[in-house]
């Protein structure tokens, strides 16, 4: 079965030394993992490993993309989004949109490999065929990371015009029909509409959606809870009843 992993290069020429002295200290023991990071002093140039899931097939379910900031290296290494963590144990990503109706998949139980080849083959009940994202192709352990690694100059002139073009692309390419983000960071860079304190509004129930900026044709995008969000002696009902109203408001968004 295909993969979702692919290989993005970013030529850093003079710039190159600091960028390679700073990875050494956010991407620690994952920077000697040829397979994510390969730094090339003669083309002063660094290759990393990406993720994608993509559908193999067309279901004819209408296409809603997942869109989450940038890979973890953890994911990366077991071929998979929200892999189960260093200590096996399974990201509550899977169980909390399985009971909120996304679909009907509880990963407890299940490799990353098998997980991925469900998704890719669309093979789980859901009314949606899912698109897994991530805005910046570079992985780190936090989206944050990636401005102090490359500057903040690098990041606004490279990585961000190109995670804007390929984004917009890919909606396009695929049909999508609705967006759904973890990340309010995410959400503030392609959304017409911008947020502040979202937590607060989505702990008073209230719903956070938007619409797609510099895109012709309307395309929805809602913002939810971030995954490992546990803050709350309510979170995982919170998340849930979020997850569920949102999928409600695609589906009303479609008839």
């Amino acid at each position: 079965m295909q993969g979702i992993n692919f290989q993005r290069t970013y030529r850093l020429d003079q710039a190159y030394n600091q960028v390679k002295h700073q990875a050494a200290k956010f991407l620690k023991d994952y920077l000697h993992d040829p397979g994510l990071f390969i730094f090339d002093d003669l083309s002063t140039s660094v290759t990393f490993t990406s993720e994608r899931l993509i559908p193999l097939r067309a279901s004819g379910r209408p296409c809603v993309m997942l869109i989450f900031s940038n890979p973890h290296p953890h994911s990366i290494r077991q071929g998979m989004f929200l892999s189960p963590n260093r200590r096996n144990l399974p990201n509550s990503f899977w169980q909390t949109m399985s009971e909120a109706g996304w679909f009907n998949i509880y990963a407890s139980n299940l490799a990353p490999a098998q997980l991925r080849d469900i998704f890719l083959r669309v093979e789980y009940d859901s009314p949606f065929e899912l698109i897994f994202y991530c805005y910046y192709a570079f992985p780190s352990d936090f989206p944050e990371d990636l401005p102090k690694i490359f500057s903040q100059e690098f990041f606004r002139n490279v990585i961000e015009l190109a995670a804007k073009k390929e984004f917009l692309k890919t909606l396009t390419r695929e049909k999508v029909r609705a967006v759904v983000t973890f990340n309010k960071g995410v959400f503030n860079r392609i959304a017409k509409k911008k947020i502040t304190r979202y937590l607060k509004i989505l702990n008073d129930r209230g719903c956070i959606r938007s619409e797609i900026a510099e895109l012709q044709g309307m395309v929805p995008i809602h913002l939810t809870y971030p995954t490992g969000w546990r803050y709350h002696r309510n979170a995982r009902a919170l998340k849930q009843d979020n997850l569920k109203q949102i999928k409600q408001m695609i589906l009303d968004n479609l008839t």
